[in-house]
């Protein structure tokens, strides 16, 4: 028994891990106080109607995302009308996401891989709560991270041989992350990161030829804006709040990151004179962006935010998540140039008042590990006791939000 274990304990694992998920379906479980639940209760509304009408406007149902999940559950519902066999569809289907993160890592040219190691990653997303919730109740950003998951899948391929003209690889990865902005419209922002991949190595004329594909591809969405512009509007949109969402952004990413970090900090993979000018740099930053911050009816900073207001009455501590993603972003850049334009991506992309913690789960723990180019991935697909200890983390991070502890406090 313990040799079969031992054997096959990242199978176990994952196999676990999908029946966990599946139980917490049949318990109806919602990690945020209700919210996924209601968005599935309300918008099941807007997914009939475009059953007569696919243009359905979707501020009747608080919407503001692109549609193209909803017109894909509104085909599905047709074949499958019950909610409850509908979710458990789609939460079958949820599981795609880690299969094709499995399949998205071994791609990649990393020395040692071990698909032990890349399985147990895998199975930190089942653990996600964001994940989770979203896949339980048929949530849209399940549907977006697939389509985007697909885009790197391809992209990965195609960075295999980088050939410097258009390929079936590079067209599906444009293809799948053009759905990936039909069902969320932020996604849009990662065309600037593989458009200026490809410019390094296409041709003049193949690059135009793409970029062109991307223009026109886009022209749904602007269209779709225009008619309703309350996917513009109602994000809460403001450049003043500069030092809201930066601060924001890197706190929910530090939930993420922290562990990473820690776990290679533990092995040695860091050495301290190389995080001199990252701390220095980040020190002074999150400084600056604290002195106008005065966060009333401000609905951001996710969980660590949360705590810091109600557990110490402060944002200390919420300075201080902020601080680690920071210094650990301008950390992985100076180990790599190449990685400025995804990190600044990461860090800019909800310029919003109001940013939630799913908006960054598991979709910056997919791109950690699958377009981030960094040494700080290489502990976890070579030691199998460093990936599961990420596990054991993303575990006790989800027992405390599932539990609703944080909302207790």
């Amino acid at each position: 028994m313990i040799n079969f274990f031992s054997n096959y304990k990242d199978k176990i694992i994952f196999v676990l891990s999908i029946f966990l998920l599946f139980l917490s379906f049949y318990l109806n479980e919602d990690g945020s106080g209700g919210g996924a639940r209601g968005d599935f209760e309300v918008t099941y509304g807007f997914i009939l109607a475009l059953q007569e009408n696919l243009l359905a406007d979707p501020k009747d149902w608080t919407l503001v995302h692109t549609p193209l999940h909803f017109i894909i559950l509104s085909f599905v519902t047709r074949l499958i009308s019950n909610t409850d066999l509908l979710r458990l569809f789609f939460c079958i289907f949820s599981l795609s996401l880690p299969i094709l993160f499995f399949s998205s890592i071994l791609i990649s040219k990393i020395e040692n891989v071990l698909r032990s190691n890349v399985l147990i990653l895998s199975s930190i997303i089942l653990f996600i709560p964001s994940f989770r919730y979203t896949s339980i109740w048929a949530n849209n950003l399940i549907t977006s991270l697939f389509f985007f998951l697909l885009s790197i899948y391809f992209f990965k391929k195609w960075e295999e041989n980088k050939k410097n003209f258009i390929d079936k690889n590079s067209l599906f990865q444009i293809i799948f992350l053009v759905l990936a902005t039909y069902t969320r419209q932020y996604f849009a922002v990662f065309f600037i990161y593989f458009l200026f991949r490809y410019f390094l190595i296409f041709d003049f004329k193949e690059f135009i030829k793409i970029f062109l594909l991307c223009i026109l591809s886009s022209l749904p969405v602007f269209y779709y804006t225009y008619l309703f512009p309350e996917l513009l509007t109602g994000q809460h949109i403001s450049l003043k709040a500069i030092n809201y969402f930066l601060l924001g952004n890197l706190s929910i990413m530090s939930i993420t990151i922290f562990p990473i970090v820690m776990i290679n900090l533990i092995y040695g993979n860091i050495e301290f004179k190389k995080t001199i000018l990252p701390i220095i740099v980040s020190f002074i930053a999150i400084l600056i962006l604290s002195l106008n911050f005065e966060p009333v009816s401000w609905k951001g900073g996710g969980v660590n935010f949360m705590i810091s207001q109600k557990l110490f009455n402060s944002s200390l501590y919420f300075y201080f998540t902020s601080f680690i993603t920071l210094s650990s972003f301008i950390y992985i850049f100076l180990e790599k140039k190449e990685n400025f334009i995804i990190l600044i991506i990461l860090t800019f992309m909800f310029f919003s008042m109001q940013v939630y913690q799913r908006y960054y789960e598991p979709m910056f723990f997919i791109i950690f590990f699958t377009l981030i180019k960094t040494n700080l991935i290489n502990i976890f697909v070579r030691k199998f006791s460093a990936s599961l200890y990420l596990l054991l983390y993303f575990v006790s991070y989800y027992i405390v939000t599932i539990s609703d502890l944080v909302y207790k406090i």
